[in-house]
Formats: structure tokens, C-alpha cells, sequence
């Protein structure tokens, strides 16, 4: 199993779906009540996979890692999509609800093997588009910090300049993303998200995004064309 810790937890669908794939959190934090009750109400009721969750109630940005400061292989979680949501605010790094922050602090002080974090398609809108690079490019240097009194973009272009200096020293991840539709891969609902993932630059791990497994195209092959669609689930051909 890989040792994860979980941020951003919600109702703990993502870590469902790691656990699926081999992963098991140490933790898992959740900032809203309601949400971590509903998890613990699926643990007591035997839900399979959730036997062994930690789960923890706490505002990121209090959290000290001095208790996961070994062990944690990967990072993983949802950081709030309202910042960036398409029915939203729109206002991105002025929303105090903003915690990609604390999501590269944790990489920072965990220096995890890797980290898988997924947010709303709104998060690559053209407005966004700078600050989007900046949180790739703090993921990327986690250890490369603003100087005192230096905001969000002296910071970006202060980490630009490390980034395009070649060679680096200090903790760096290998960092791509990808817009993924969940309907490619078997979901029956068109879901779309940001999905960012990172390996520690001195692993040497090559990962690519898996290829889709399914298309609009071969569901109506499935159904119209061979028939198969209504053989695979018993259902009679209309």
C-alpha cells in the first residue's frame, strides 16, 4: 500500500478511489463538519475500504505535519474549487477560501514521494491563467519562498527565474496536469477536472496520464452498431 495523507478530504470520494488503486491515508483532514461526519457514519456502517480512515476536523492552515513528518509517501486532496468555480466569484487568490497555499506547504514539509491534487475545469480559464502557472511552478520549487513583503506575483516571477536557471538545487518535483473527463474513463456523468500530479525530481519516475477507456463514439457503436451495449447488461434491444 502506498501511505498517503489526505487533504481536502470532503465526503472522501478521491480517497475512495486511491484506495481503489492501492493507497491508504494516514489522515484524512476535512475543514467542514458535516462532511466528516458523513464519512464516519460510513465507517461505522462497515463501508468497505474506510475501515482504517483517520479522519480529522481542522482548518489546514493550522495543521502541524510534526506527526507525519515521516512515512507519507504521497499527498493527495481537493483543494475548495470556489475560488475558481465557473458559477463562482471568480476571485482566485483573493479568496480567503484559496488553499492551494497550504496544499504546497504540505509538499513542502512532507517532501512526499509525490502528490495528486484535482480541482474544477475553471481553474484553467484565461483569466486564471497566471495564477495557474504560479501554483504549478510553487509545486514544482516548493522550497523556493517569497521574500518579505513580496506578493503572489514578484513570487511567480521570482520563481520563473529559478526555474529557468537550469540547474537546481533543493526539493524539486517533475509536475504535470491534465483536463480530464470522468465519462472517458466509465463514469456515467460528464465530470471534468484539473487533475495535477508531481514526482519528486530524484525518484526519476516516468507517468504519463492513463489512455480513456471509454467515448460517445463506442457507446453508440455499443448501442446502435454491434449490440453489444444492450448483450453486456441484459437489457433487450430497442
Amino acid at each position: 500500500m502506498i501511505r498517503s495523507l489526505e487533504m481536502f478530504c470532503g465526503a472522501g470520494g478521491l480517497a475512495l478511489g486511491l484506495h481503489q488503486a492501492g493507497f491508504e491515508p494516514a489522515a484524512l483532514f476535512e475543514w467542514d463538519k458535516n462532511s466528516c461526519e458523513n464519512i464516519k457514519a460510513n465507517i461505522e456502517s462497515g463501508y468497505a475500504g474506510m475501515k482504517n480512515w483517520n479522519v480529522v476536523q481542522a482548518d489546514m492552515r493550522l495543521v502541524d505535519y510534526a506527526d507525519y513528518s515521516t512515512g507519507i509517501q504521497f499527498v493527495t486532496g481537493g483543494p475548495p474549487c470556489q475560488p475558481f468555480s465557473l458559477g463562482g466569484k471568480h476571485k482566485a487568490h483573493a479568496d480567503s477560501r484559496d488553499m492551494f497555499p497550504e496544499a504546497v506547504r504540505a509538499v513542502r514539509e512532507l517532501k512526499p514521494q509525490g502528490f495528486i491534487f484535482e480541482n474544477v475545469k475553471g481553474l484553467l480559464r484565461k483569466s486564471f491563467a497566471s495564477y495557474f502557472n504560479y501554483i504549478i511552478l510553487q509545486l514544482t520549487h516548493p522550497e523556493v519562498l517569497a521574500k518579505e513583503g513580496m506578493d503572489w506575483a514578484g513570487h511567480l516571477r521570482l520563481l520563473e527565474e529559478h526555474h529557468t536557471a537550469g540547474s537546481h538545487s533543493g526539493l524539486e518535483y517533475n509536475v504535470v496536469f491534465r483536463l480530464i473527463n470522468a465519462a472517458d474513463y466509465g463514469v456515467a456523468q460528464q465530470r471534468y477536472r484539473v487533475v495535477i500530479v508531481g514526482f519528486r525530481n530524484d525518484l526519476n519516475v516516468s507517468w504519463s496520464f492513463p489512455h480513456a477507456t471509454h467515448s460517445k463514439e463506442a457507446l453508440l457503436h455499443a448501442k446502435h452498431g454491434d449490440g453489444s451495449y444492450w448483450e453486456e447488461h441484459g437489457i433487450a434491444k430497442m
